[in-house]
Order: C-alpha cells, then structure tokens, then sequence
C-alpha cells in the first residue's frame, strides 16, 4: 500500500511539474508541444493506475464508510467533467495546435488539474493512509 501511495505522490508530482514546464514555456513553442504530449501520456497513465489500484480499494472500503461513498461519488462527478475538458482540449490541440485559444484553453484545464491533484492529496490520501494501517485489509 506504501509503494502505490509513494507512487500515486510521484506520478502527481511529475504532472504538476510538466504543468509548470508548459506554463514557462508557452503551448505553442515547439518544446511547448512536445511537453503537451508528455502531459496527455501521464495523464493517461496516471488515470489507468488510478482506476486499476485507487479506486478498486476505495470502493470497497466505501461499501461500510457513508462518508468516503459520499466523497467518491463527488469525486467521480468532478473527474467526469475534468477529463471531458481535457479530452477536448487535446482535440482541439491536435486538430490546430496554433489556435488562439490554446493558451486560454490550457490555462483553465491546468487550474482544473491543479486543484484536482490538490484535492486528492488532502482527501483520499488520508482514506488511502487509513487502508494502509495495518487494520484494514483492502489494499
């Protein structure tokens, strides 16, 4: 449970960092668009790991906690959002990578990421924390 916690951190640490990059150098510079592709390639593999190691161990641990079924239900309904944006920017973006409305548009799905990473580290880490006392036999 550590190892995937230590993990989930890094992985939430290198998306916040490649975010940092673009903001610095513009998504439209060429090294620009080559950090938008790093950034879709470790969002893509962030979200897979989430769904395949997070969520599974957070469910069933909601099945008896109201309060962490509520929070994942919110969760969900914000990711749903979340990710559609994204997918649309990243079609957008790939479609005419120059649009005016790339950096805007960027700009608005960085803060969404941001505060989601946020959100997750101060909320479900601590969820995360309580599976992994020794206690609980979830993950």
């Amino acid at each position: 449970m550590s190892d995937y916690i230590h993990t989930w951190s890094t992985e939430h640490a290198k998306i916040l960092d490649t975010l940092a990059q673009l903001i610095k150098l513009g998504v439209s510079s060429r090294e620009g668009q080559r950090k938008l592709q790093e950034l879709k390639e470790a969002l893509e593999s962030h979200l897979t790991n989430e769904d395949l190691n997070l969520y599974p161990a957070l469910k069933k641990a909601a099945e008896t906690d109201a309060g962490l079924r509520r929070e994942l239900f919110l969760f969900a309904e914000e990711m749903d959002q979340i990710t559609a944006e994204i997918k649309s920017f990243f079609r957008k973006q790939e479609k005419d990578p120059m649009a005016k409305n790339i950096p805007a548009e960027f700009h608005k799905i960085s803060g969404a990421i941001r505060s989601r990473i946020s959100r997750e580290e101060d909320i479900l880490m601590k969820e995360l924390e309580k599976l992994a006392d020794p206690q609980h036999s979830a993950l």
